[in-house]
């Protein structure tokens, strides 16, 4: 007598296989919009949709895992691996999205800093370059200053008693340092203030930030100020005024004297 088998095949949750798939489909658009904004194809409000797209997939896609979960729980069917991977997939990318908004509530709106509010360095190139969808690089005037002011007030102009020629070799040689994209760049002379345009990427986005530097001649020697603005976007995370205070005690350190203020 020939015994038969019984062989039950465990059925695979739709949820666990739908799940995987929309996380693995919100990489791409993820991705999409970072590179498309770091290549300029995209303008910024065009990427951070695209990102934010990418990331509502993702909240789709762990949704789903812990709902298949709760199903393979229940009636044991095939699928675990998958939802764990379509968890840990959605989380890489929720995970820093929720943390940089976590950390942006309560950031005051201060996207333009400068070391002289009375007469802020102009730009002059990068002001002809830049997307129409950027932010304007007009001073907002006193009300901004004063806000400026109460959240860092150390940032103020330094002089040294150094020709401004000088000054102005040592800050062109900081800014190569630091890999900035210098868009343009006039030395001082006679009267003619030195001026240094440059773009930097920011953290936590890589986002961009432009940046003029201004060398004048003083009765004394020279003084330079800074000024520093995102590009897109309403708050600078402090990465504006931390730019500043770094250049500007990397100038005093190579100088090799104490600030003037």
């Amino acid at each position: 007598m020939i015994r038969r088998r019984l062989y039950v095949e465990e059925r695979m949750s739709r949820l666990a296989v739908w799940s995987l798939r929309a996380a693995i489909f919100a990489f791409p658009v993820t991705f999409i919009g970072v590179m498309f904004y770091a290549t300029e194809t995209l303008d910024f409000r065009s990427a951070l949709y695209t990102v934010l797209a990418g990331v509502g997939v993702a909240v789709l896609a762990l949704l789903l895992a812990l709902a298949g979960f709760v199903v393979i729980w229940n009636e044991g069917l095939k699928g675990l691996g998958r939802v764990i991977g379509a968890a840990a997939l959605a989380l890489m990318l929720i995970t820093p999205t929720a943390t940089i908004a976590a950390l942006s509530v309560g950031l005051p709106s201060l996207a333009d800093v400068t070391t002289d509010p009375d007469d802020p360095p102009e730009f002059v190139t990068l002001g002809t370059v830049r997307s129409r969808a950027a932010n304007s690089l007009v001073y907002p005037g006193e009300k901004l200053a004063e806000r400026q002011l109460d959240l860092y007030p150390g940032i103020k102009p330094i002089s040294f008693d150094t020709p401004p020629e000088e000054i102005y070799r040592v800050v062109l040689s900081l800014v190569t340092r630091q890999k900035w994209l210098v868009v343009d760049a006039v030395a001082p002379r006679g009267n003619r203030d030195g001026r240094i345009e440059a773009v930097v990427r920011s953290l936590p986005f890589g986002l961009r930030d432009d940046v003029v530097i201004r060398v004048r001649r003083t009765p004394d020697g020279s003084r330079v100020d800074m000024r520093s603005v995102a590009r897109s976007g309403d708050r600078d995370f402090g990465s504006n005024a931390r730019r500043i205070d770094q250049l500007f005690t990397d100038l005093a350190d190579q100088q090799g004297r104490p600030r003037r203020q």
